[in-house]
């Protein structure tokens, strides 16, 4: 270790702050391979081995500079938010749009003052460093959330539009999500009509009670806001409600001109 090379060894100069030492260095007991450092003014920091090998501050007692404090602050900011991410990630997917949204908002306690726009701004900085660490990592990647979200999804009954929204909202690039819905279009043999009609009988069957008028608007809604075009949506709505009646003859024509008309609720 150098620990010359930051200046967090020797004796601070006489117009200097009064130098800070480090007070006490421990593994942290929740999160192996995070380090407890505190420093002789109280404050205490949390860090990887890495940071604390490059700075110097490796022993109790040493002299930290004000150039080293600088750092360790910094990093200890960057190693949190960090860990807040791996915390959301192992809790589910998530992109990184999802993750940058939820670290820039701070912890507002009561009586606390706003934030003022310099701590946004670095807090913004301390986000997007900690991000670019878990996806140089390959902890963080949006290909692997479009992927698996789109392929999970279309197995559900919704449709590729559908996906393809709801992935982008989540602020994955459209290129990416392209790919990965048509590939798992492409490895589940993806039949758009075959999978609205498969989920227009499943909610179909909620609607046995219904008359058949309102049946077929809230059949109708339902499978417009899963994705589904309103020329599929229209037909597979008229077939799968006429199927559970023979005849059909009661309501279909006169619903006909109201299927053509009805939009997503």
């Amino acid at each position: 270790m150098n620990a010359e090379r930051f200046g967090t060894v020797g004796e601070p100069s006489a117009h200097s702050a009064p130098a800070l030492r480090i007070q006490d260095l421990r593994e942290s007991p929740r999160r192996p391979g995070r380090y407890l450092l505190q420093m002789s003014d109280g404050r205490t920091l949390v860090l990887g081995v890495g940071v604390l090998s490059d700075c110097g501050a490796t022993r109790v007692g040493a002299v930290l500079s004000a150039e080293v404090v600088e750092r360790l602050l910094h990093e200890s900011a960057v190693t949190a938010m960090a860990d807040r991410a791996l915390d959301m990630l192992a809790r589910g997917r998530r992109t990184r749009r999802e993750l940058e949204r939820r670290l820039l908002r701070p912890p507002l306690r009561r009586g606390q003052p706003a934030p003022r726009p310099e701590e946004g701004a670095e807090r913004a900085l301390q986000v997007r460093e900690a991000l670019d660490r878990l996806e140089a990592s390959g902890v963080l990647s949006d290909t692997e959330v479009a992927e698996a979200e789109a392929a999970a999804r279309l197995r559900r009954g919704e449709a590729p539009g559908r996906v393809t929204q709801v992935l982008r909202r989540k602020g994955v690039a459209g290129s990416v999500v392209q790919a990965a819905v048509q590939e798992a279009m492409a490895e589940d043999d993806f039949d758009e009509r075959a999978a609205c009609r498969a989920v227009a009988e499943k909610r179909a069957r909620a609607l046995r009670a219904l008359p058949p008028d309102v049946a077929t608007r809230r059949l109708l809604g339902f499978l417009q806001r899963r994705g589904y075009g309103g020329g599929v949506a229209r037909d597979v709505t008229r077939e799968v409600l006429s199927a559970r009646d023979e005849s059909g003859a009661d309501w279909e024509g006169e619903d006909e001109a109201r299927l053509a008309d009805e939009t997503v609720d």
